[in-house]
């Protein structure tokens, strides 16, 4: 796409009207939550299904996927500081961030094609397909979400206007979320029929296509306003600093990686535990519209809920809450639908505030590492988030397919009594473990809001 000299001199000319603090238009807003709703529908979607479709679909031993999980999904956090370092480094007529809108949409749509297609090849050479497509759609992840993420310091230098577009963003990112993964079923059905195999692959080019376009309309709707000025370069030493003496960071991350474990092993395994244990796969559309559906809700009331109390005992209270859903479906017959389904929609409510406060105490983090070491090292401390909920994930996907493969779990067949409690179990008690563990380490964290004020007064002072 062109972009003619005329309209480059009007956009800069906008640029420093804008970079002084001036408010969005909707447009704008909307088109940039846009941009990572179209990264959410398709990394949802595969963490919730493509562990079932390589399990029961192209047959591959439960034992093999879980390194493989493992493997791509740790390479795929490693390559975020890479990416972010390639990004800096960009030089284009579009800025530094955005160009990425337009540059990932169509790798990230083809090989999450390339991912749900069955290549029939032998044994070693379906196992090696996969490794490539997922290695390729990793890097395709960290192509698009470290620009999305740097975007809102370079769209406006307004802090009220950040606010308001993060929420935006956080509103389309979880309505993706939904529509993603409870349609996935629906569409394999209504596209295969009892061809799996065709099912989820054309539900893939569904996706893909519907993320190109998102990538598309965000890339011509955000603007970069706000020049970053470089930060001046430190040594690997004290770079390492601003993590290691960073005591509230190690434990809101520390939080976040149990709560990132808990909840994906929940979500990959949700699929099964309908299709086997329950007898009703057209159920999974209704459980996860419900289970992301109170996510979405639980959201509206978050920004309240922080400004009465603090963030950090919204947190606790609401997640200790969500274990009366975990610890209860351990125990409801599989019979009890309705019951089910309402503990699924107590669970997203109150799992919900673990994830969306801790995006938002980052910042905190950032302020502390500049209090604490005269280093202020954004790219760093938000790195290190990015890199514990791929980990998280990486370990949740890992965990669940070395767990089915100890139980037993065989695809397309009635499953044994190991296997039907390990697939429970991983609905259930074990999500609910690490949820608990996420609430007593971020009982530790040290930042109370009037700490916070302190540490901000002498940092003014400072600078």
């Amino acid at each position: 796409m062109l972009v003619s000299d005329k309209t480059v001199r009007f956009h800069a000319a906008e640029n420093q009207k804008s970079a002084s603090g001036g408010r969005l238009s909707w447009t704008e807003r909307i088109g940039y939550g846009l941009g990572d709703m179209s990264y959410n529908i398709i990394f949802q979607f595969v963490n919730a299904y493509l562990l079932f479709y390589y399990t029961d679909v192209d047959g591959i031993s439960p034992a093999i996927i879980g390194t493989l999980f493992l493997v791509v999904r740790v390479l795929d956090a490693v390559f975020d500081p890479v990416m972010g370092a390639i990004m800096d480094k960009t030089k284009s007529r579009w800025g530094k961030a955005r160009p990425y809108l337009l540059w990932a949409a169509v790798p990230l749509a083809l090989f999450t094609f390339l991912c749900f297609t069955t290549p029939h090849f032998s044994v070693a050479g379906n196992r090696i397909y996969a490794y490539v497509t997922y290695i390729l759609l990793g890097m395709s992840f960290s192509m698009q979400t470290i620009p999305v993420n740097s975007l809102t310091a370079r769209m406006t230098d307004n802090l009220q206007e950040r606010t308001l577009l993060t929420t935006i963003r956080m509103i389309l990112v979880y309505i993706g979320i939904l529509l993603s993964i409870s349609c996935a079923t629906p569409l394999a059905q209504y596209f295969g029929g009892d061809d799996q195999a065709k099912g989820f692959q054309l539900t893939a080019l569904v996706y893909a296509a519907a993320s190109f376009a998102l990538n598309l309309i965000s890339f011509l709707t955000v603007r970069e306003r706000v020049a970053i000025k470089p930060e001046k370069k430190h040594g690997v030493k004290k770079t390492l600093a601003v993590l290691i003496r960073n005591k509230p960071l190690l434990i809101l991350a520390s939080s976040f990686l149990a709560f990132a474990v808990g909840f994906n092993i929940k979500l990959t395994t949700m699929v099964y535990y309908f299709t086997y244990n329950v007898h009703r796969k057209d159920l999974v559309f209704m459980g996860t519209l419900l289970f992301f559906g109170a996510a979405l809700i639980s959201n509206i009331f978050i920004p309240s809920l922080s400004k009465k109390w603090d963030r950090k005992n919204v947190m606790m209270i609401s997640a200790a809450l969500s274990l009366i859903s975990y610890v209860g479906l351990q125990f409801t017959a599989y019979s009890s639908i309705p019951l089910i389904l309402f503990l699924l929609f107590v669970s997203g409510f109150f799992t919900t505030p673990l994830n969306t406060l801790a995006w938002g105490m980052l910042a905190d983090c950032v302020d502390y590492a500049e209090w604490k070491t005269g280093i202020r090292a954004d790219g760093v401390v938000i790195s290190s988030m990015s890199f514990t909920n791929k980990l998280g994930v990486a370990l949740a996907g890992s965990f669940s397919a070395f767990f089915l493969n100890k139980a037993g779990y065989v695809p397309n067949v009635a499953q044994s009594v190991s296997s039907l409690q390990a697939i429970k179990d991983m609905n259930a008690i074990i999500p609910g473990i690490f949820i608990l563990l996420s609430v007593l380490l971020i009982s530790f964290y040290p930042i109370t809001e009037n700490r916070y004020k302190k540490m901000m007064k002498e940092l003014e002072q400072r600078r």
